[in-house]
């Protein structure tokens, strides 16, 4: 599950939900210091962290599955396992998720929504399969 849900994320996901999203994965490099701050709103404003950068590579989500778990009270999007092609000499730091906007996107209209470092830092020598269960769990909160 992604650690950081940005606040971007989360106004994009409960104003229009998943339906609306053509969802991608960056690969995050150089640091993990910095990038679960959940005001970035854009890919380009993660790029300006001090210290990161993205693989030049960038993948589609697909197979994306929304479900209702009524066991534990939540719900979650799933997708397939997204695989990156080999990168001798890279390490990947973490994945970024984010919204391709309509024709000629550039990362300053890329809406970030989730960003996720667990089980990173990893070589990208043999190429990086990205196995994330859940990628983001919406639980509500009782008031």
């Amino acid at each position: 599950m992604a650690e950081t849900v940005t606040n971007r994320g989360a106004y994009r996901i409960l104003n229009g939900g998943m339906s609306g999203m053509d969802l991608r994965i960056a690969v995050i490099l150089g640091t993990q210091t910095g990038v679960h701050n959940k005001d970035l709103n854009t890919l380009s404003e993660l790029d300006a962290v001090s210290g990161v950068s993205f693989h030049s590579e960038r993948l589609a989500l697909t197979g994306e599955a929304i479900t209702e778990d009524d066991t534990d009270d939540r719900a979650e999007l799933d997708t397939a396992n997204p695989s990156f092609a080999a990168a001798p000499g890279v390490t990947a730091q973490g994945v970024a998720l984010y919204d391709e906007p309509g024709a000629s996107p550039t990362d300053a209209t890329r809406d970030l929504i989730a960003i996720y470092t667990t089980g990173f830092p990893q070589p990208m020598d043999g190429g990086l399969n990205v196995t994330i269960a859940d990628l983001i769990r919406a639980i509500p909160q009782s008031g």
